[in-house]
């Protein structure tokens, strides 16, 4: 039984420490987002980034408590069931005395010996029983917080790529050649490849160099990932113009402004979709 209390309290003290070092991580992350002078990235960028963190965090905060709930519990129910076993094995041992007290004189044995042994080996089957269904508990307990370490691990990770992704969208923004915000773009999609609006911004940036068969399959990329994400039909609409498919165009412009309005003033100041701008027109009516 002290194995297994010291067994528990080491499990105990690793994880302590991974959620130290966690803490320490997220206090470094929000110094430096606190030392922050002027916004570094758009609004569109900044909504993305910040729900995104936020549902992290909130996410790493409950499982926390959660974890601390948990083993707290498991060590009062491992503190009661020692006493609760301590008592129940001594109150056994004088119901088995006294039953082989009772035996001894109705069946008349011989020796007393083969009382204790008899006693004996019953205690030590009804022990080892107890001992194993709790090495079975403890085993069980352990797989369990292997698995939330596990995931608190995975957590952290995720918050990394995060923070990777957002500071590679800041230079995005800040990149003035196109071949620049190619390569950032490409780097961004290397740690999400499903990131459909990573897909979209690089179809638009590749629709400046007259790439428009390029774009368009990125914007089909984008699109099959995400089927209500607007820009990405925007831009569709973008590519197809450039390749003459003006009826195709008209379809992605008329999704697009389905799912934002917001587009209308943009397609009527757009040099390539300026042509369709009686769509506004006709959705406005």
């Amino acid at each position: 039984m002290r194995f297994l209390t010291i067994l528990l309290l080491m499990f105990s003290f690793i994880f302590a420490q991974n959620l130290q070092d966690i803490e320490k991580k997220d206090q470094i992350l929000q110094d430096k987002i606190d030392k922050l002078e002027k916004p570094m990235y758009t609004p569109f960028v900044e909504n993305f980034i910040l729900n995104e963190l936020k549902a992290l965090r909130q996410e790493n905060k409950e499982l926390k408590i959660e974890l601390h709930q948990t083993l707290a519990k498991k060590e009062v129910e491992i503190s009661n069931n020692v006493i609760n076993y301590a008592t129940s094995t001594i109150n056994n041992m004088f119901y088995i005395i006294a039953a082989a007290s009772t035996i001894f004189v109705i069946v008349g044995w011989n020796s007393i010996r083969d009382v204790n042994e008899k006693i004996k080996n019953i205690i030590e089957e009804k022990t080892s029983k107890t001992i194993n269904q709790y090495e079975k508990r403890l085993a069980t307990f352990e797989t369990d917080l292997k698995n939330r370490s596990r995931q608190v691990k995975q957590n952290q990770m995720e918050i990394e790529r995060t923070n990777n992704v957002h500071s590679l969208w800041v230079r995005v923004s800040q990149e003035t050649t196109i071949n620049g915000k190619l390569e950032i773009l490409d780097e961004i999609l290397s740690i999400r490849p499903d990131d459909s609006e990573a897909l979209t911004y690089k179809a638009e940036t590749i629709l400046e160099i007259g790439e428009a068969h390029w774009a368009l399959s990125l914007t089909n990329q984008a699109i099959s990932i995400d089927k209500d994400y607007a820009n990405a039909y925007y831009q569709r609409a973008k590519a197809y113009t450039v390749l003459n498919q003006d009826n195709n165009a008209i379809e992605d412009l008329e999704k697009a402004l389905s799912l934002n309005e917001s587009y209308t003033d943009e397609i009527k100041n757009d040099e390539v979709l300026s042509k369709f701008s009686y769509i506004t027109e006709t959705k406005e009516v």
